[in-house]
């Protein structure tokens, strides 16, 4: 089981420089390893001739080209002589050597293998600027960003409607950014069982404090609101907690605004509903408004292209907003999976739509609110909490779920764009916070989603009655 423990680096760390340098070094390969690509990809179009930059790019690969293929044969020359000294029965059969071919129409992606050869033959300073592995790493996340962008392309050309837009090249990241670096457990050791080692500095760090007992996996160095933040993943050989839960019983979660979470069960026991105030409260009254202040100061005079964008106050602003929503979160998740565990629940399902914020149909107010939440956040918390206790997590799609009612079990059709459904509601949602069903009973609105949310799954989960849903909800607040 893998565990994560973060660390923050502030300006006045003795680490802060240490990070500040490598991720501007990792921004740098980033950019240029996305250059050669581009370069290469973007040659074989309608235009015959090749542009300057691009021709420049060729002429290195025709340069280095032959040096490169001659270590590959001679890499393979090593394995055989090395197979020759071992007895008859135990020789493997080495096959030759799969040489690099040079970019064309038919061939004009450039694999990793192929871009990393050619930085390590034509000695590239952006890759040589970082240690070993880790500069490995932050290609293979720009081959990841290009792998993504064919998907996507490929899908976009069968499913348009799920797209805003043609998936567009990966761009280049800021000039004075920064990047993420990764570390594996061969650069970056841990010494005396307590202090941590980064490659190309004396400086440690100890995370004795921290409790850390396992194998290091991967350390990460993640540019965070101007700050550094290092995680530390470490592989526990640990056992899922013991307790007693029921396959029967079925939790759902309906995520919201007013309310941050509606949660029911088919236990037969009262819906519990999460207040949002407390976000609310953090993400409007303060963020919202604050932000809105202080752009206006540092937009005004400025025309729609001038100026900055951002500052350090902003940036600080973002900052204490997450790591507020972090804390409220983390609260909301662990009261949660408590629940789940006093009532015994095997499964719970949180009602989550791919796209959910996009054109959503709500108040201006709301809308903002809604959008602004990382809901996301909250979500993957429940996930890995109830994952200590063996607890299944399932993201279910929630169409029609406010429309239809619970107490009538009505039909729950999935929605799909351009195609109407036929399906009848019994009930309907007469103000907010209430849905009268087909025998004009009263329900709260988001305990009739939640429970609709667990039928989605578990079509016959309330076959016992539903009796526990009907009744007053409990409230709880986040402090």
């Amino acid at each position: 089981m893998y565990r994560t423990q973060q660390i923050r680096i502030k300006k006045g760390h003795r680490l802060y420089h240490y990070c500040d340098h490598i991720t501007f070094l990792a921004k740098n390969l980033y950019n240029a390893t996305n250059f050669h690509i581009r370069q290469i990809f973007t040659a074989f179009g309608e235009e015959k001739t090749l542009q300057p930059l691009q021709q420049e790019v060729f002429d290195l690969i025709e340069q280095h080209l032959p040096q490169m293929n001659a270590i590959k044969r001679k890499t393979v020359e090593k394995k055989r002589e090395k197979e020759l000294k071992k007895p008859m029965d135990q020789r493997k059969e080495i096959k030759d050597a799969m040489l690099f071919e040079y970019p064309s129409a038919q061939h004009k992606w450039p694999s990793y293998a192929f871009l990393d050869g050619l930085f390590k033959v034509s000695e590239n300073e952006d890759y040589l600027a970082l240690p070993g592995q880790v500069n490995q790493q932050v290609m293979k996340m720009v081959f990841q960003n290009w792998k993504s962008y064919f998907a996507s392309l490929k899908d976009y050309q069968v499913n348009p409607h799920k797209y805003t837009g043609r998936p567009k090249l990966p761009k280049y990241a800021p000039k004075n950014g920064r990047k993420t670096c990764l570390f594996s457990n061969q650069v970056c050791k841990v010494k005396d069982d307590k202090y941590l080692k980064f490659p190309h500095t004396k400086e440690r760090v100890n995370i004795g404090k921290l409790g850390l007992k396992g194998q290091l996996q991967q350390v990460r160095i993640i540019p965070t609101y101007g700050e550094y933040t290092v995680e530390v993943v470490i592989m526990k050989e640990e056992e899922k907690k013991l307790v007693e839960l029921d396959e029967k019983h079925v939790m759902g979660i309906d995520l919201g605004v007013h309310c941050l979470a509606t949660i029911v069960d088919n236990t037969g026991s009262s819906p519990v509903i999460m207040k949002g105030q407390t976000v609310k409260s953090i993400n409007h009254q303060y963020y919202n408004k604050q932000r809105a202040h202080y752009y206006r100061v540092l937009r005004h005079g400025q025309g729609p292209k001038d100026g900055s964008f951002h500052s350090k106050r902003l940036q600080r602003l973002d900052q204490k907003r997450y790591f507020k929503l972090k804390d409220a979160f983390h609260k909301a998740s662990y009261h949660n999976v408590q629940l789940a565990l006093a009532r015994k629940v095997s499964t719970i399902v949180i009602g989550a739509n791919k796209g959910w914020k996009n054109k959503v149909r709500l108040r201006k107010q709301d809308k903002q609110h809604f959008q602004s939440l990382p809901h996301t956040m909250l979500i993957r918390m429940v996930e890995y909490k109830a994952e200590q206790y063996g607890i299944k997590v399932q993201r279910q799609e929630e169409s029609y779920t406010s429309k239809a009612s619970l107490v009538d079990m009505d039909e729950l059709p999935i929605y799909e764009k351009g195609v109407p459904t036929n399906a009848v509601f019994s009930g309907r949602r007469v103000k907010r916070g209430l849905y009268r069903t087909k025998e004009n009973t009263c329900i709260h609105a988001d305990v009739n989603a939640a429970g609709n949310i667990i039928r989605k799954v578990v079509p016959n989960a309330f076959v016992e009655g539903i009796e526990g849903v009907v009744s007053r909800p409990l409230m709880l607040s986040i402090v």
